[in-house]
């Protein structure tokens, strides 16, 4: 029996040392990309990215072809076209190719000989060539843009996401921690229970006594299942931002006691500083203005006419070289677009600039009033924890003068109750000072975690 006992001892030491405390950094280890939460936040980075090499493809080499063949009742003809077309980035276009003609064409008045012709050819948009850029250009730096600020806004996402995760672990705590001095509690009420049971037994003391001893235990039990429906309702909200169940967390993992709080020096200055350096949020406003700086390119290419050369040079394979120069020019008189989008940009940057700064102001402010509020609470921890250890002491003389039978069942309850809310006090404290803690965090953009993307 004896070595039994001893085999089942081990197995449940075993059982219980295979389990890992789930702390701050195994919680961030279940952000990854197959994680729901974390995908949601950083997906549109993918979409972004990959839009912007579909732009690249607007300066992909094209191989175009074409040929038609007729015959109707009074005239026939074939056509034949195929050339290699290359774009670049100040919008000249560069073309090389073979065409054969013969007969009646019927969209254009081209004649080869049999043999056929080559062609080369070269379009030159003249102010986007003196400007050094193009619309297509122009759209593949909104698109890096979008890119460049998708990430970032990914960044910013998680920290948010970082925030929610790390202050319901905090919650989870601090509930873990109610329910076991709630489970206390009740043990005091059972315990005293069966010792009043016994003594109105042998009749020490009257029945009503065991009424009231019970009618504590009943409330206790209920303050219990209250305790535990708020721990379970917590857990399971924080379950699901790793994505597991509550069963393979129990099987995996135990969670640990609420950490003591420790005096800290905060120095604002150097929180503002970090802030202002790591916010993501801060740099999508310089990352939208860049996006504003390269629609103002866009909108000054309005502000000139469109003034295209075009020119071909033709070597026939039977007969002779030839040329082809084309002008292609158009110029709005009125240019009401041009002005009202100029002012529509300037109007743009000044209220991100303005908007920026306002976010900067709110950052400054709430990191000073979370490190004075952490200063302060901290002060009353110090204070609950010699408030409990006062209560404490009075609770312990209230239960030896109802041992001496001096006071009675509803004075000791009410003192084991105070206790109790004096606890919670120190503990809603704790608390407080850590989600404290978790929001200087947010707002400097400390947490970080490298995902692999």
């Amino acid at each position: 029996m004896k070595i039994f006992l001893l085999v089942f001892l081990f197995m449940c030491t075993s059982t219980l040392y295979a389990k890992e405390l789930f702390t701050r950094e195994l919680l961030l280890q279940y952000f990854t990309q197959t994680n729901p939460y974390i995908y949601s936040a950083i997906g549109k980075e993918y979409i972004d990215k990959e839009t912007y090499h579909s732009k690249l493809g607007d300066f992909d080499t094209k191989v175009v072809a074409k040929y038609d063949k007729k015959e109707y009742p009074v005239s026939k003809g074939e056509f034949v076209n195929l050339y290699v077309e290359k774009p670049i980035e100040n919008g000249m276009e560069f073309s090389l190719g073979y065409r054969r003609a013969e007969g009646v064409q019927e969209y254009n008045n081209i004649k080869t000989s049999k043999d056929g012709e080559m062609l080369a050819g070269i379009k030159i948009p003249v102010f986007s060539v003196i400007n050094d850029t193009s619309t297509r250009k122009l759209n593949l730096d909104l698109a890096y843009l979008n890119s460049v600020k998708s990430t970032f806004s990914s960044k910013e996402n998680l920290r948010k996401l970082y925030f929610e995760a790390f202050k319901l672990y905090n919650q989870l705590l601090y509930q873990k921690e109610i329910v076991r001095i709630e489970a206390d509690l009740f043990k005091k009420a059972k315990k005293r229970e069966l010792i009043i049971s016994k003594r109105v037994q042998v009749g020490e003391l009257a029945e009503i006594a065991l009424i009231e001893a019970k009618q504590q235990v009943i409330n206790r039990k209920q303050r219990i299942v209250t305790s535990e429906n708020k721990y379970r309702t917590i857990f399971e909200i924080f379950l699901k931002y790793m994505h597991l169940s509550r069963e393979n967390f129990n099987d995996l993992y135990l969670l640990p006691s609420m950490p003591t709080i420790e005096k800290k020096s905060f120095f604002t200055q150097k929180f503002i500083t970090q802030a202002l350096e790591k916010r993501a949020d801060l740099k999508i406003y310089d990352y939208n203005i860049k996006k504003i700086h390269v629609e103002e390119q866009k909108t000054n290419m309005i502000k000139y006419p469109k003034f295209d050369i075009s020119l071909y040079g033709v070597h026939d394979l039977k007969y002779d070289n030839g040329f082809k120069v084309a002008l292609d020019m158009n110029f709005p008189i009125e240019r009401r677009k041009y002005e009202a989008l100029y002012i529509k940009n300037q109007k743009s940057i000044s209220k991100l600039q303005s908007t920026k700064q306002k976010k900067i102001i709110n950052i400054k402010t709430n990191i000073k009033n979370i490190i004075l509020t952490l200063n302060s609470v901290y002060e009353n921890i110090e204070n609950s924890f010699k408030e409990v250890a006062l209560v404490e002491r009075l609770e312990q003389a209230e239960y030896k003068k109802y041992i001496l039978g001096i006071s009675n069942l509803f004075m000791l309850n009410q003192r084991e109750i105070y206790t109790l809310d004096t606890k919670k006090k120190l503990l809603r404290y704790s608390l407080e000072f850590l989600l404290l803690e978790e929001e200087l965090k947010k707002e400097t953009a400390t947490v970080s975690h490298n995902l692999e993307l």
